[in-house]
């Protein structure tokens, strides 16, 4: 059996990942709702590792552009938005990502987010006004920012311009940090 504590024979981060989505599927099931906490960098500037978010069980009719829901991937659960939803599944990506993710089949959707909320700070829902329409509209703009080149044609640097392009349209994000209070 791994040992949790670190030690020789520590759990490998694919064993905790696997152990965590158990738990956050049995706590869904069971409760409905499992709050969790934010491990990377991908839904920044949005959510930020630390931040908390309320996950809910899924509702494949209420999941639009700009929703953001958790994944079942071989890494764990996802948190990305929704770019696109399809009868088979969705396309999501991290905010934070220049590419969408590989499309995900409806039965890897594990949860839709409910609420987010900083360590100690209220939660802000985002079933409520101005939330729904501040997803929908990021969920466009990240829709229009895979299309920004990431490199130029021969591999190299992205140009000033596309440099500019990418750093706009990550201006909303930052906007919308400001909404979580």
């Amino acid at each position: 059996m791994p040992d949790p504590g670190g030690g020789v024979g520590a759990w490998s981060p694919g064993a905790k990942a696997a152990v965590a989505t158990s738990l956050v599927m049995e706590v869904l099931a069971r409760d409905g709702e499992a709050w969790v906490r934010e491990a990377t960098l991908s839904m920044s500037p949005l959510i930020r590792p630390g931040d908390e978010v309320r996950l809910i069980r899924p509702d494949p009719g209420r999941i639009s552009r700009g929703a953001l829901i958790a994944c079942r991937r071989a890494e764990g659960l996802v948190l990305h938005r929704v770019l696109a939803r399809t009868d088979a599944g969705v396309v999501t990506k991290g905010d934070a990502l220049a590419s969408p993710d590989p499309p995900v089949g409806w039965e890897e959707v594990v949860a839709g987010v409910a609420a987010l909320r900083r360590a100690g700070k209220p939660e802000a829902d985002l079933n409520v006004f101005p939330w729904p329409v501040v997803n929908h509209a990021l969920g466009v703009i990240a829709a229009i920012a895979c299309r920004v080149p990431v490199e130029n044609g021969a591999g190299g640097a992205r140009t000033f311009l596309t440099r500019l392009a990418w750093k706009s349209l990550r201006l909303p994000f930052y906007l919308a940090r400001c909404l979580v209070p």
